[in-house]
């Protein structure tokens, strides 16, 4: 049985045809409207159904889904017919990443021992900017398991500054 193509592949198509019409953020906002869609529980159950025919489904899309471009549409009726809808997820999760990667935008991850205030998170993010070269957008968790200080994750890259790491490594250099 042929393997179906990845999420990402799905998305790096869309995003690429998005590119060549100029429709990049368009398909973006398609993606998103068709992610709120498929988050109530009929509609994949409608789409998973096998009893009803692939057109039939396309045109229950077309009168839900009007303002939908024709390109993402045309994407929604290809998963369809392969019964891949449950890759959809995925498949916005892809060109929200290629669509920040295209405006030099990373996500980035903040653990902290206390809340921190927006204040502290805009110079955080500044100062991780500074190190990237990127625009980063936190996300902000608290975890009192690393004890005082903090743990930022942008990309591949940790800058572990908790008391947590710290103490740990005395540890083993004292052993």
């Amino acid at each position: 049985m042929p393997r179906k193509p990845s999420a990402k592949r799905y998305a790096m198509a869309l995003f690429q045809i998005g590119l060549d019409k100029g429709n990049t953020e368009n398909f973006g906002k398609d993606l998103q409207t068709l992610d709120e869609v498929l988050s109530e529980r009929a509609f994949p159950a409608f789409l998973r159904m096998p009893k009803i025919g692939i057109e039939q489904k396309m045109n229950v899309v077309k009168e839900g889904l009007p303002d939908l471009n024709p390109t993402v549409h045309n994407l929604l009726g290809l998963l369809i017919a392969r019964r891949d809808t449950e890759s959809i997820p995925g498949i916005i999760k892809e060109y929200v990443k290629l669509l920040d990667q295209q405006s030099g935008i990373e996500k980035g991850e903040v653990y902290s021992a206390v809340p921190l205030d927006d204040a502290q998170q805009e110079q955080l993010a500044e100062y991780l900017g500074n190190l990237t070269g990127k625009k980063i957008e936190l996300t902000a968790s608290v975890d009192e398991s690393i004890v005082a200080g903090l743990v930022a994750r942008v990309g591949d890259m940790i800058l572990d500054g908790s008391v947590k790491t710290r103490l740990q490594s005395l540890r083993k250099s004292l052993s």
